[in-house]
């Protein structure tokens, strides 16, 4: 993709532009998964269960009666992995 800026007189600005975008398939289909499979509650509680820290999803952890914490992207989230999260959640009233 290129852009051509015209200043001030007859010389040309060329600026070149150049994406790249990297996704996690394994990522990107837990996430495409888990907006499909969960209901539009557990769906919620999975968007406030976004930590940018191990410790204070851990701490949520203890909340959902599960422990550890497991890396979604650069954030993390309660318990061992997705399922177990899942599982917590439903449980959770």
């Amino acid at each position: 993709m290129g852009l051509t800026l015209l200043p001030w007189g007859d010389s040309k600005l060329n600026l070149s532009f150049s994406f790249r975008y990297s996704v996690n398939p394994i990522g990107l289909a837990l996430l495409l998964s888990a907006g499909v499979a969960l209901a539009p509650g557990a769906a919620r509680a999975q968007a406030n269960d976004m930590f940018p820290s191990k410790a204070a999803a851990e701490q949520r952890a203890k909340q959902l009666k599960c422990s550890g914490a497991f890396a979604m992207g650069k954030e993390w989230m309660p318990c061992q992995n997705f399922d177990v999260y899942e599982k917590a959640v439903s449980k959770e009233k």
